[in-house]
């Protein structure tokens, strides 16, 4: 069955192929308009053909219809991919996009589109492109169904995991989700020749993301090549949509001059803008100047038609520019110096993503390292799709770790009769091919550390190659029998700052000693999903978890069960966390934002709904758990809220403090200063902390910290 390699991009998508076996160079496949890339754009227009009225376009034929339909073309879903609605930075994209982005249904947390009437996650748009992908592919050689897709090397797991789950969903065995600066480094040990040795840093910016890895490249007697990644550093924000953005500024400025309007309010207007900005820069790699040209481009309140016509030159645009290009090297220095490597020690730099091409990128690239370092003679925009059509071509399987039978890439056990291994740390087999490739996040949990709360404990450090021989640990005592572990991923020592991959929730057994240690472990398999194993030595006490981002995690902050003969109905429970939140509303919905308030208010309904119904006893307490999480979550009216709790039974002088702090916080929000508040309420959140932590007894454990004792604090001064 055929494999391709898919560069699955923000503004545009490559597929190429690699025959197996053969010595013939990998090469790009076409698509049925005659371009050597998919638009990454899924667009939908009415058609009375169609059962729902709506006929879904996909590639060139969606870019084609978006000026006629702005608000039903979803372009740069790249950016959403793998990402809550509540992430500020996709509160900063919407005010981008033609198309509406919006709060996932129930209590789907990832942000979805709205689409030809209906909700899409950002899988599923992604989806329709790969499978447009693969029906092309087909077209050329038959039926495709495997692929290699890659994705930035800074995509946390949640994004990964969506990626995978597009792919699956689109009709293809993914055999290998794999970095973009890595898929680029494999199109160039084409070139190197037996017994060379290379030391790559490849520089990728693309439409949407900056990527750096700095690889080891060894090409052994035989022919093959062997990669190690040593460092990977990125900017999941930063990107050629950012570069065509400076110039939609400018358009925007140039007709609110003349109509006194702000024209970005205009979903077709911003559309175009966008479009011909991403023209107006690549004709600027070209020439020092351009004329931007819309026609009929904004209609005005009172029905003026405005035309833009507006100059550009190279040197405006390299001014606007200058500061995003400055910190694409601040952070190509801080890879470096991370691996204590000085420029000189860089062989070669390869420049990869359609960004590059424009010439303030590439001359500071080149002024950096020498023009003599810098690698131009692979295509920026395909060579990621040809490295990874040749890791396609090249994967065999994984093998067994306990008997070293070959099993296909999809096999979660062992096939060999009398084995069944678990292949969770199989290692990839290719033939003529190696890729050693390094975690680029740490992987950990929220921890309490002294008087610090929300501190972030690595289990798995950055840097770490996978899959793993054997899981990484960490060990505790308990405080209670109740045990909560957030698991986050990044490298911010604050924990909240991090994404957060899900919550592992549990409850020791009575015949466990409450003295005993605890042991939590991590472990990443071969397609970096994680496993979490939480077990008493010395005991049977075993449990494990594999977190999955590429389903709505319904959980993620769930309340652990109620002990055995403790437990109330549902029903009562739900009533209970109705009336609660209820109060919640009442005295803290002021200082909510509006998503988080009717988010809240939608979870209510949806429980009062379930009450007068005929609801499930697994409706009824996924609904309280949502309504859990939207009230723990609610920013700055949580804080406030827990700061009440706090200072019950506290001490006068405790309560003094915590009650002037919240006091602050409150007149900051009421004289609408977000910031000022956010920054008073750091004061209020270490105050809290503190007494939430003295009153449940937290003590230091294992050699680290106590990584659930604040929440489990905050858990016992619940309603």
């Amino acid at each position: 069955m055929k494999a391709i390699g898919i560069d699955l991009g923000t503004t545009n998508s490559v597929a190429a192929y690699c025959e197996p076996g053969s010595k013939s160079p990998p090469r790009v496949l076409g698509t049925s308009a005659g371009e050597s890339f998919t638009p990454s754009v899924v667009g939908a227009r009415r058609s009375p053909r169609e059962a729902n009225g709506w006929e879904v376009l996909v590639g060139r034929a969606a870019a084609n219809y978006a000026p006629r339909a702005p608000e039903e073309t979803v372009f740069s879903i790249k950016r959403l991919m793998g990402r809550d609605f509540a992430d500020p930075q996709v509160g900063k994209l919407r005010g981008r996009f033609g198309y509406r982005v919006v709060a996932g249904p129930g209590e789907d947390p990832r942000a979805h589109v709205e689409l030809a009437g209906e909700l899409w996650s950002p899988a599923r748009i992604s989806s329709r492109i790969l499978e447009q992908i693969r029906l092309e592919a087909a077209r050329d050689l038959g039926e495709v169904r495997q692929a290699v897709i890659t994705v930035p090397a800074y995509f946390h797991e949640g994004q990964r995991a969506a990626t995978r789950e597009a792919g699956e969903a689109a009709g293809l065995l993914v055999k290998k989700i794999i970095d973009e600066p890595t898929a680029a480094a494999v199109a160039f040990g084409v070139e190197a020749r037996p017994g060379e040795h290379h030391r790559l840093l490849v520089y990728d910016l693309g439409g949407g993301t900056f990527d750096i890895s700095i690889l080891q490249l060894v090409k052994d007697e035989e022919g093959h090549n062997h990669f190690e990644v040593l460092e990977i550093e990125g900017d999941a924000w930063l990107g050629g949509d950012d570069f065509d953005l400076s110039i939609v500024e400018k358009i925007i400025a140039t007709v609110a001059g003349q109509t006194g309007e702000d024209p970005a309010v205009d979903r077709r207007f911003l559309l175009l803008a966008k479009e011909h900005a991403e023209k107006a820069k690549k004709a600027l790699s070209q020439s020092e100047v351009t004329e931007i040209v819309i026609p009929a481009a904004y209609r005005s309140k009172s029905n003026l038609v405005v035309d833009v016509e507006l100059g550009l030159e190279r040197a405006e645009l390299e001014q606007a520019i200058r500061p995003l290009v400055e910190r694409s090297m601040a952070l190509v220095q801080k890879a470096l110096e991370r691996q204590n490597l000085s420029r000189e020690d860089i062989s070669d730099v390869l420049l990869v993503g359609g960004s590059t091409l424009v010439p303030l990128v590439y001359r500071t690239v080149e002024s950096f390292f020498g023009a003599g370092r810098v690698r131009r003679s692979l295509n920026p925009m395909e060579c990621v799709a040809l490295g990874a059509s040749l890791l396609a071509a090249s994967l065999r399987g994984v093998e067994c770790p306990s008997c070293g039978t070959l099993n296909p890439e999809s096999a979660e056990r062992c096939g060999r009769p009398g084995c069944g291994a678990s292949l969770a740390s199989a290692r990839a087999v290719s033939e003529g091919l190696s890729v050693g490739e390094p975690t680029a996040m740490s992987l950990g949990i929220a921890a309490v550390e002294g008087e610090q709360a929300d501190v972030f404990v690595p289990i798995i450090p950055k840097g770490t190659p996978y899959p793993l021989l054997e899981p990484l640990h960490q060990s505790f005592e308990p405080t209670g029998r109740r045990i909560r572990v957030p698991i986050y991923e990044g490298d911010d020592p604050v924990a909240s700052r991090n994404k957060e991959q899900g919550v592992v929730e549990y409850e020791l057994p009575e015949d466990c000693d409450l003295s005993s240690r605890v042991e939590v472990s991590f472990n990443y398999d071969r397609n970096r999903e994680l496993t979490v194993t939480v077990r008493v030595p010395g005991t049977d006490f075993y449990k494990q978890e594999t977190l999955r981002r590429d389903r709505p995690r319904s959980g993620a902050t769930a309340a652990p069960s109620q002990p055995e003969g403790e437990e109330e109905s549902w029903q009562e429970e739900l009533e209970g966390i109705l009336e609660f939140a209820h109060q919640f509303l009442s005295a803290y919905g002021e200082f909510m934002e509006d998503i988080q308030k009717s988010k809240l208010v939608r979870d209510l309904e949806k429980a009062r709904g379930l009450l007068t119904a005929t609801g499930t006893e697994n409706d009824g307490r996924r609904v309280i758990r949502v309504i859990q999480t939207t009230v723990f979550n609610c920013g700055l009216a949580t804080e406030l809220f827990l700061a009440d709790r706090a200072t019950d039974g506290a001490q006068p002088e405790v309560a003094r403090q915590i009650n002037q702090a919240a006091s602050l916080v409150r007149q900051a929000l009421q004289q609408g200063a977000r910031d000022l508040a956010a920054e008073q309420a750091r004061l209020l959140k270490a105050l809290v902390a503190q007494t939430l932590e003295a009153r449940a007894g937290i003590e230091a454990i294992g050699d680290k910290a106590d990584y659930g004792g604040l929440l489990r604090a905050l858990g016992r001064s619940g309603r």
